[in-house]
């Protein structure tokens, strides 16, 4: 692996280590048999490719509430390249797919052994994860990966993402494993029904009809009438006649074939079971959703993720110190990319007229290229300070004030 050699925080020598109790027992990711539904792969892609277009940013709030993007190891790591194998689409998408799958997500950040700094940060895909407690009860993970290597690793330096959080203190999911036997149940009836409509559409093709000769024949002679027959269905093939002539000593009895498909609705019925299952609607997965619809997607799927991995990163990349400074990772979504024209039109007069967006900015939303001086802010003259509202509506202000004081 080659990724394990941050120090962990505590200066305490481990003396010796010890399993935990049942209530947090070992996790085995339980769920790679769903992968094999091509309904799940494409619920997973749809939320992991929506979640890779978050942009991941360290910035800190100011005593006067603004944002400022810090710089340094982290912002580059964070914006630029997270680790020499992945991009930041690659790195959340990845984080995001491990997430779905197992209900956990381990991302581990690698530190510069000498410099102390940021060199990466990896999405761990271990095959068992243990929680395990030294003397001082400090916990640890445990870490078992599938080339046999194992790495105990301090529970606080690695970030620890998790879903369907609540039956377990360490892990996501139903108990040591990923939650996914409800939705095993779902995928089985679903693979039972495709497995109907399959036979259903082999048994259109099968025989049709049999041809019954009339009279004894001896082996070769009804061989003879075989390929006779044969023949005649060739030629009607190709000359595009639906009739096939057969003589008298021969007679068609059709096969009654009725194959019964199931019903649309009760495919639906099961598919939107499988999507519930992943938050994401039928528009969202055939791609054909409008903003309404891409916005209840975000607020119900990707934003919860999007809050979760940002206080993770936070807490995991940033010292107490930094944090009570105002210093977090934060996931930054361009929403308004998937709105309507219309939509994008309102919102930029809106916010240019508080002097929130600037030109370049919203010529950006609108998918057209900055301009020269683009960055300046533009502000409406008909919104004032709180504090100076009242003078403005009584026609006073600070220098009426002032000369009426002379007088």
């Amino acid at each position: 692996m080659g990724l394990f050699k941050r120090k962990k925080k505590i200066n305490e020598p481990v003396t010796a280590f010890k399993s935990l109790n049942t209530t947090l027992v070992p996790l085995v990711p339980f769920g790679g048999n769903i992968t094999d539904s091509d309904v799940v792969k494409m619920c997973i892609d749809r939320v992991a490719s929506q979640c890779a277009k978050l942009k991941m940013s360290y910035i800190k709030i100011n005593e006067k509430g603004e944002q400022e993007e810090k710089h340094g190891d982290i912002s580059f790591a964070l914006r630029y390249r997270p680790n020499e194998f992945m991009t930041p689409f690659q790195f959340l998408y990845k984080v995001v797919t491990l997430l779905l799958i197992n209900d956990n997500a381990f991302v581990y950040p690698l530190y510069d052994t000498y410099e102390g700094t940021l060199k990466g940060i990896y999405p761990l895909r271990p095959q068992i994860v243990e929680p395990i407690m030294d003397e001082s009860e400090a916990l640890y993970l445990k870490f078992y990966f599938e080339d046999g290597s194992q790495y105990t690793i301090p529970y606080e330096n690695v970030m620890h993402i998790k879903r369907f959080y609540g039956q377990n203190d360490i892990f996501g999911g139903s108990g040591s494993r990923g939650d996914h036997e409800a939705l095993l149940k779902t995928l089985k009836i679903n693979d039972a029904l495709l497995q109907g409509v399959e036979g259903a559409v082999y048994s259109s093709f099968q025989i049709r009809g049999i041809v019954k000769i009339n009279g004894i024949l001896k082996e070769a002679d009804r061989q003879k009438q075989i390929d006779e027959f044969n023949r005649a269905v060739k030629k009607s093939s190709s000359e595009g006649s639906a009739v096939i002539p057969i003589d008298a000593k021969s007679e068609y009895i059709p096969l009654n074939n009725d194959p019964k498909l199931v019903e649309s609705t009760t495919l639906d019925f099961i598919q939107s079971k499988i999507l519930d299952y992943f938050g994401v609607s039928k528009e969202i997965l055939a791609n054909n959703y409008d903003e309404n619809e891409f916005n209840a997607f975000y607020e119900s799927t990707i934003e919860p993720i999007a809050i979760q991995i940002s206080e993770a990163f936070s807490l995991g990349l940033l010292t107490d110190n930094q944090l009570t400074r105002g210093e977090k990772i934060i996931l930054f979504s361009e929403r308004l990319q998937y709105a309507s024209w219309q939509t994008k039109v309102n919102a930029i007069e809106k916010l240019m007229g508080l002097g929130i967006m600037s030109l370049n900015e919203s010529r950006a939303l609108l998918g057209l290229e900055p301009i020269e001086g683009g960055d300046k802010r533009l502000q409406s003259l008909n919104y004032v300070d709180a504090d100076k509202a009242n003078k403005y509506q009584v026609g006073e202000d600070d220098n009426k004030e002032d000369s009426d004081n002379e007088w």
